[in-house]
């Protein structure tokens, strides 16, 4: 078993993060698709009997969230169909499954200094479990956002991988030159927790044998396995090339923060916390919720969490009612029907997606008002709030007020930021925004990238905003990288590109 998570070296460099714990109220019934209704949104048998395939497109032209959500569930069912061939009857958990096959999704690799390896030459020679240590010991990354990091329950640093789709090994040069990136274009970014070979609870959980990277286990001590807790997957489609987003955890990560019902068991949560939770006791919770830090050890004090929005979602957001009544009716739907190899995933839910409306229009309309920038997120639909509980722990409180927030809404859009069709100022392609890892797959098998700096009206003006330290996000030493000379104008008097690459 094997998989990816979601952190490079510029990875959510813009983000922002609001530090105080705002419990949501609970969720409003809808008077057209009531909360709850198991009957609402479903999954059809056939996705059970056989793999069902990633769909290529949303069904019925996305005219309603159910066909997100049924999209979202069938790809996730598809990535964890096991590989033919590769059917152990006596070890459900330990088949490989297709989002593990590196013949379809190559690890994303790097080496020792954080910078990319080849991730496309079909063998595993870099780094690929990402953690808060390099191999000096040195601070590298945990989560996205801060690169903070998270401890269980055991007191085990929890670690993160990526995957992506083979087209980004295969079709780079193309991609490179295209406005989106083309459809079926998938990016898989999962989070893992320690157990040992014989954890009681073992079988609730996808396991990863003998992960490249995870520390041997000492004389005596049992073997060391990882146990998967988050999925994070983003997909493109050709009437969405803003991609899809959905992520994914296991259902014992930890409580919602508005009153749990339970208040043991959890892996990232104690019963102390959980039970303060379920009280109401606010000055034990603010000792306790969402505290991830750095951290240069394998090792350290359990990591206190909660989820501030279930399914991504308050109730004043748009469509708040007919969301979760949506995603909770999938998420039945499909746990009632997953047997045999693919009965473990009755222990993992969808939290939500998120997609954009009008992919004319860019998925934060940003204006300058008064010398100000400002903007809303009135294009974006599903799970406004999406953040996942074991990789975003610290980035939860979302903040969906773009036109008081500078222009910037803390969910998945406000990091990874789409350019719409009517008038796109930067290719969504290698702009570094709408995928923080195209351009380290490039450079990673010795191509050179170009890097989007604004608009270039000469030499002299290329090597200030190319090479200069500097220069606006996006030119070439910014990204580690070294500027080779060249510049071309793809958009007079908008958009420019400088030729990026590996720095010697």
């Amino acid at each position: 078993m094997q998989t990816i998570h979601n952190t490079t070296r510029r990875l959510f460099a813009a983000c922002g993060l609001v530090a105080t714990l705002t419990v949501p109220t609970a969720m409003a019934a809808s008077p057209t698709k009531p909360y709850g209704d198991p009957n609402i949104c479903t999954a059809p048998a056939s996705w059970f009997t056989a793999d069902p395939g990633i769909p290529t497109e949303v069904p019925n032209n996305g005219n309603d969230f159910c066909d997100f959500y049924q999209f979202t569930w069938q790809s996730f069912l598809s990535l964890m169909w096991p590989v033919s061939g590769n059917t152990d009857p006596t070890n459900n958990n330990a088949m490989v499954r297709n989002f593990a096959d590196t013949t379809q999704y190559p690890l994303f690799e790097f080496n020792p200094d954080g910078s990319p390896a080849n991730s496309c030459d079909n063998k595993i020679t870099g780094s690929i479990l990402k953690t808060a240590l390099q191999k000096d010991g040195s601070f590298v990354h945990g989560e996205a956002g801060g690169g903070d990091v998270i401890f269980d329950q055991n007191g085990n640093i929890a670690y993160y991988d990526m995957r992506f789709s083979r087209n980004m090994c295969t079709d780079a040069d193309k991609i490179k030159n295209a406005t989106n990136f083309p459809g079926g274009t998938t990016e898989l970014k999962t989070a893992w927790r320690v157990l040992d070979i014989s954890d009681k609870n073992i079988g609730n959980y996808l396991i990863w044998h003998k992960p490249p990277g995870l520390p041997k286990p000492k004389e005596n001590e049992k073997e060391k396995v990882l146990a998967l807790i988050g999925f994070h997957f983003a997909i493109a489609t050709p009437n969405h090339p803003e991609f899809i987003w959905a992520t994914f955890e296991h259902n014992s990560n930890a409580p919602d923060c508005n009153k749990p019902a339970q208040t043991n068991g959890w892996s990232f949560t104690s019963t102390q916390c959980a039970t303060a939770l379920q009280t109401g006791d606010n000055t034990a919770m603010s000792k306790c919720m969402n505290q991830a830090k750095p951290n240069d050890t394998l090792t350290g004090v359990p990591t206190e969490i909660c989820r501030v929005y279930p399914n991504g979602t308050d109730p004043s957001d748009l469509k708040a009612g007919e969301n979760v009544a949506d995603i909770t009716s999938m998420n039945t739907s499909v746990k009632n029907q997953v047997t045999g190899a693919m009965a473990v995933l009755k222990n993992y839910f969808n939290v939500g997606s998120i997609w954009v409306s009008d992919i004319s229009k860019d998925s934060t309309l940003v204006t300058e008002v008064n010398g100000k920038t400002q903007g809303d997120i009135s294009n974006q639909r599903g799970s406004l709030r999406l953040a996942n509980t074991v990789a975003e722990t610290t980035f939860q409180w979302v903040d969906t007020n773009a036109e008081t927030n500078g222009g910037f809404a803390s969910n998945c859009f406000g990091c990874h930021s789409y350019e719409g069709t009517a008038d796109i100022k930067n290719k969504n392609t290698t702009s570094g925004l709408l995928s923080h890892i195209f351009d380290d797959i490039v450079v990673g098998m010795g191509k050179c990238v170009d890097v989007q700096a604004g608009p270039i009206f000469d030499q002299t003006d290329a090597a200030a905003k190319c090479n200069a330290k500097q220069s606006p996000q996006g030119a070439c030493p910014n990204l580690g990288l070294a500027w080779n000379g060249q510049w071309t104008t793809t958009q007079a008097g908008q958009m420019s590109v400088c030729g990026c690459c590996a720095a010697k």
